[in-house]
């Protein structure tokens, strides 16, 4: 942790390793209608009353303070933000805001058939829906309850929005570590960009502390089964999006064609193969607490700081002081050394 580098003044924000913040995770609301084991304790969690959320106005102030200095891409995220009424009214408002290039989506694709279209209208651009399984019965126990026809009826109505389509699969020993193939298979016929998450230890109360080494599968198991199926070629990460590290897949059942979705596979390996160095994100709680890394518990009350009359120039500074004390990098490791206090469905996914 010894190479540092002064944040910048009055235009972006970067932290004291010199890694500049472009991407906002923004989580609008704790509720969900599914409970994943991996996401939150079998019970739920206990809900804020709606009073202590952000509003729609504030987190626009937000986002839009955040925006004079440099965040580009906003990902809207939950719980399960469909759940959030009128959520298609704040998507085309962030869209509006000056310097604001994307706004994107991950979702549990469950409201979709509803909501797809006036989200696509709104200047959504795309979707990125968990699909955990593939086996029905296997989908309604990791969501306890989801029912898997719902999500990919859901699925279907985003890509007849016009919305493009991304899958996150958290890949757990002994739960679902048997079906990455048969994934991959279905994400490249279909042409969907798949990643594969490990499993994190996030959450003290979710199946992690059950499993032993958390039942996270590393990123090079993954590899090596896509390998025994596909010839692998490595891409590397996405400069300025998201923390996958794509490979590109051949064989004689790939599609043929380029782009993203039809020859490949993205792994999100925040466990065993650390990319901190390449972190350019910060993350909003449904609260208005600003979180400079998700396996930090710190927050800082952006709201609190709205509520008590803060200027913006004052909430960009509060950002610069979190960003201040940001680590080089986490402590998880695959026997869950640091687990995080709160769940992911309150941090936001």
């Amino acid at each position: 942790m010894e190479r540092q580098t002064q944040q910048s003044g009055a235009g972006g924000l970067v932290d004291r390793f010199g890694r500049r913040v472009s991407y906002l995770r923004l989580s609008v609301t704790d509720r969900c209608n599914f409970r994943c084991v991996y996401c939150m304790p079998e019970e739920g969690v206990a809900l804020r009353p709606s009073r202590e959320l952000l509003s729609y106005e504030e987190i626009e102030r937000v986002v839009g303070a955040l925006a004079a200095c440099g965040v580009e891409r906003v990902r809207v995220t939950g719980g399960e933000p469909l759940v959030r009424k009128e959520l298609p009214r704040l998507i085309a408002r962030l869209n509006a805001i000056p310097g604001i290039r994307e706004v994107v989506m991950t979702t549990n694709g469950t409201l979709l058939r509803r909501d797809a279209a006036a989200l696509r209208e709104a200047g959504l651009r795309s979707v990125t829906v968990s699909v955990d399984s593939l086996n029905a019965a296997r989908f309604a126990q990791i969501t306890r309850g989801g029912d898997l026809g719902r999500v990919l009826d859901g699925i279907d109505a985003a890509e007849e929005a016009g919305l493009s389509v991304r899958i996150n699969t958290v890949v757990v020993r002994g739960v679902n570590d048997d079906e990455l193939l048969e994934l991959a298979g279905r994400a490249l016929r279909r042409r969907w960009l798949l990643r594969f998450i490990e499993f994190m230890p996030i959450g003290a109360e979710t199946i992690w502390s059950d499993l032993p080494r958390g039942g996270c599968v590393p990123a090079a198991e993954i590899r090596a089964v896509l390998g025994a199926r596909w010839r692998l070629r490595e891409l590397g990460m996405t400069t300025g999006a998201g923390p996958a590290r794509y490979l590109n897949l051949d064989g004689p059942d790939v599609p043929s064609g380029d782009g993203p979705g039809v020859r490949h596979v993205g792994i999100i390996s925040a466990v065993t193969e650390c990319f901190c160095s390449a972190c350019n994100r910060i993350r909003l709680t449904p609260q208005g607490g600003l979180r400079a890394c998700l396996a930090d518990d710190r927050e800082t009350s952006l709201r609190d700081l709205m509520r008590g009359g803060a200027s913006d120039q004052e909430l960009r500074a509060a950002v610069r002081r979190a960003l201040g004390a940001k680590e080089e990098t986490h402590d998880f490791d695959i026997d869950g050394a640091q687990v995080t206090r709160k769940q992911m469905v309150s941090i936001g996914g």
